[in-house]
């Protein structure tokens, strides 16, 4: 850069915007009257935005796409704290909301934190879906190092990794949406999460699930208790002008227990009855999965209990 002042006489040294003190008085004196002055003011508003985007996975360079500035400038917004900023600047990376999800603003490509992603494979295969299933829904081998970071494997003496495609992370939410209220039929991936501890996905807060400080809450799990979480997710999805055969394939149940689920809910909404309602052969099927997962975890959960002389609160 030159010494001399960007007006261009080149007598006076260049202090701000290429100009001399001078010719910078001038013109800020100029924009003040016109009412353009935009002044410079300090950071630390800026700064502490962008780490709560961090926080929330959402990468520096991706919040400069997602502010319309350049990389540079939110790099050297981080890299001087204490710095000022310019009020156009501050606006647009004040006006990028904290999304509940970082792969919901993301491009398919940027990497996101894995965590969320982690707990819902695992809380799935502790509901009995083989890892195997869940790749092949989301589009991965299942001996990919993709899918042994979701699962939570070591790889070459490595912890598994930290981050995942936002594509990945979007397709393993679409597919626990799916899967968290139907019991699967693996014996051997529940005994996998019970050995390994994992939760059950209804012991996740959904809003919660993503946070790395949030716990689960354990859950007693009765065939009865299933079944009316089942029909509750009928029951939101048929407000949501879903079909039966629609509803079928989302909760993997057949449309017969569909249908059966909304008459259910008709005749609750119409009358009120002390009767016991009769059950259907695909609902006897469907609470012995749910109590045979039952008995799993429980005998899964005693024996390490009565080794330790005490006893463990059952789901």
């Amino acid at each position: 850069m030159s010494a001399g002042c960007g007006c261009g006489d080149g007598a006076g040294q260049v202090t701000r915007r290429g100009m001399c003190k001078l010719h910078y008085d001038r013109l800020r004196t100029r924009q003040i009257a016109y009412g353009r002055w935009n002044p410079r003011v300090p950071g630390d508003a800026v700064r502490a935005h962008i780490e709560t985007l961090g926080a929330a996975g959402v990468r520096p360079g991706q919040v400069a796409h997602l502010a319309g500035l350049g990389h540079s400038t939110i790099s050297r917004i981080l890299a001087n704290p204490g710095g000022r900023v310019s009020d156009r600047i501050q606006a647009a990376i004040l006006k990028v909301a904290v999304p509940e999800h970082a792969g919901d603003v993301t491009a398919d490509n940027a990497l996101v934190p894995i965590l969320g992603a982690r707990r819902r494979v695992q809380a799935l295969v502790a509901a009995g879906h083989p890892a195997s299933r869940i790749a092949r829904e989301i589009g991965v081998a299942p001996n990919s190092a993709t899918m042994a970071a979701l699962v939570g494997k070591r790889t070459d003496g490595q912890t598994s990794g930290r981050s995942i495609t936002a594509e990945r992370e979007r397709a393993v939410r679409a597919v626990f949406d799916r899967w968290q209220w139907v019991p699967g039929q693996s014996a051997r991936a529940r005994a996998i999460g019970a050995r390994n501890g994992w939760p059950l996905p209804l012991e996740w807060d959904e809003t919660a699930i993503d946070d790395p400080h949030s716990r689960p809450e354990k859950a007693r799990w009765t065939p009865a208790s299933a079944r009316e979480e089942r029909r509750d997710h009928v029951d939101r999805l048929t407000s949501q002008g879903l079909t039966a055969p629609e509803i079928a394939e989302r909760l993997g149940i057949n449309i017969r227990l569909v249908e059966r689920d909304r008459a259910h809910h008709r005749g609750s909404t119409d009358t009120e009855s002390t009767a016991p309602e009769p059950t259907s052969r695909d609902e006897v099927q469907a609470m012995g999965e749910v109590a045979a997962k039952a008995r799993v975890d429980i005998a899964a959960r005693r024996q390490p209990a009565r080794r330790r002389g005490g006893l463990e609160r059952t789901r």
